[in-house]
């Protein structure tokens, strides 16, 4: 089990020591002034460890809901289907904009009660794995479906279209539900991130104020 810890950089002492007490628990973790090396690139390196966490934790103060970065990673984490845990400090619940505010959110006074939820995950994991028996199997890769792209490049500037079919609907990541109002709309692009795997690039977008990572295939250039 694996944990990404989202805080803004005024919180960092916070999320160190979160971080300790995640490893106390044999809880793995990923925290970017720990992990982060010099000449990495940071786009990359955020968009794996996403992908191999099972769940974002995500300290919300007031100057994280004012974070680029954080509102980039919960939008990610929350297109991966990844668990969101909201752990609140100095703010309050009613303070805490849509989507966010879909997710039950704990004060940071109840870290501990968070604690006891993933040692019962952990324990739940642990479980399943004692469980499963495989015999004489090969073993299964699991890669996402290749995309098949052939549209006009996209590049920060250019106004698209928010497909309502888009190519490979199935392939993930798929679109949240909270995407689904944007479909058919015209947007802008604010922020390209050029993955180096089968998924692509993915975009930014003004028309939610850059919450969402819209992945290639679900846009189109529109024509002026």
């Amino acid at each position: 089990m694996k944990v990404f810890i989202s805080h803004s950089s005024t919180d960092q002492w916070i999320a160190k020591k979160i971080a300790a007490d995640l490893s106390a628990l044999g809880i793995a973790f990923f925290l970017d002034v720990k992990d982060l090396q010099t000449g990495d690139d940071f786009d990359e390196v955020i968009r794996r460890q996403l992908s191999e966490s099972d769940e974002l934790l995500v300290l919300i103060s007031s100057i994280a809901l004012s974070s680029h970065w954080v509102m980039m990673e919960f939008g990610a984490a929350r297109a991966l289907g990844k668990r969101l845990a909201l752990i609140l400090i100095g703010v309050s619940p009613n303070e805490l904009p849509a989507p966010i505010n879909r997710h039950l959110a704990r004060d940071i006074n109840q870290i501990e009660r968070y604690y006891d939820e993933l040692r019962q995950r952990l324990e739940t994991v642990a479980s399943r794995g004692k469980d499963a028996v495989i015999e004489d199997s090969e073993p299964v890769i699991f890669s996402p479906s290749p995309l098949r792209v052939s549209r006009e490049p996209i590049s920060i500037g250019d106004q698209v279209v928010i497909s309502e079919n888009p190519l490979d609907p199935d392939a993930w990541p798929s679109v949240a539900d909270d995407m689904k109002q944007y479909l058919g709309r015209t947007a802008k692009v604010v922020r390209v991130n050029d993955n180096s795997d089968a998924l692509g690039k993915s975009f930014l977008l003004d028309i939610d104020n850059e919450t969402w990572t819209w992945a290639e295939r679900w846009l189109t250039k529109k024509q002026l």
